[in-house]
């Protein structure tokens, strides 16, 4: 044989042999690809396996969701009972200082009468004898008025009032828009010169 082929024959047979073919078979070249393009994902920062939450993820993530709605719902709950108390207090401390204003006002007055005057009663006293004035609610609100259209106002927020005089002494009921109802007596003289005599 000539010695070309003999040389050329010996090296195939030899890669044969060593296993160091450089061409792959048609049938392994999809599977080569298939790797190849997993590696080209991995090197370009390309993720692709899928990530999701599981159970127990869920389970926490609504326990906890749970557990924050009923400490907020606590806490409203908390807040709107102190402000209710806040406002009561508040009313309350405004009725007292109202009513001082009233003992005040009332201290040197004398009771006249007590009349009704627009579906309302009106207390009517007097002072130094020629003055006169008038304790009656107006619009929701508790008020002194005189003559010469002077005007004090005492409490706010009141819905009926009710006046009950027993010399010496008057009476007051006063219940408010939100149910509330207060009580005061108060001093005050009649004023027993205006009387006719026989």
């Amino acid at each position: 044989l000539p010695i070309d082929w003999q040389m050329s024959s010996r090296h195939e047979h030899n890669g044969s042999c060593n296993g160091k073919h450089t061409k792959s078979s048609p049938k392994n070249r999809p599977f080569m690809s298939q790797i190849k393009r997993v590696s080209e994902l991995h090197f370009n920062g390309i993720v692709t396996k899928r990530s999701g939450f599981t159970l127990i993820e869920m389970v926490v993530a609504l326990v906890i969701l749970m557990l924050s709605s009923q400490l907020i719902l606590a806490t409203t709950k908390t807040l709107t009972h102190t402000t209710q108390l806040t406002q009561m207090e508040r009313q309350n401390i405004n009725w007292h200082i109202s009513m001082i204003e009233l003992d005040r006002f009332l201290d040197d007055a004398q009771f006249i009468s007590i009349e009704q005057a627009n579906y309302e009663q009106q207390l009517t006293v007097a002072k130094d004898s020629k003055r006169r004035y008038t304790l009656t609610k107006t619009k929701k609100e508790l008020v002194v008025s005189s003559t010469k259209n002077g005007y004090m106002p005492l409490f706010d927020g009141v819905s009926r009032l009710k006046m009950v005089y027993h010399e010496p002494f008057l009476e007051l009921e006063a219940r408010l828009s939100d149910g509330t109802a207060y009580q005061h007596e108060c001093f005050l003289e009649a004023q027993h010169d205006t009387k006719n005599t026989d």
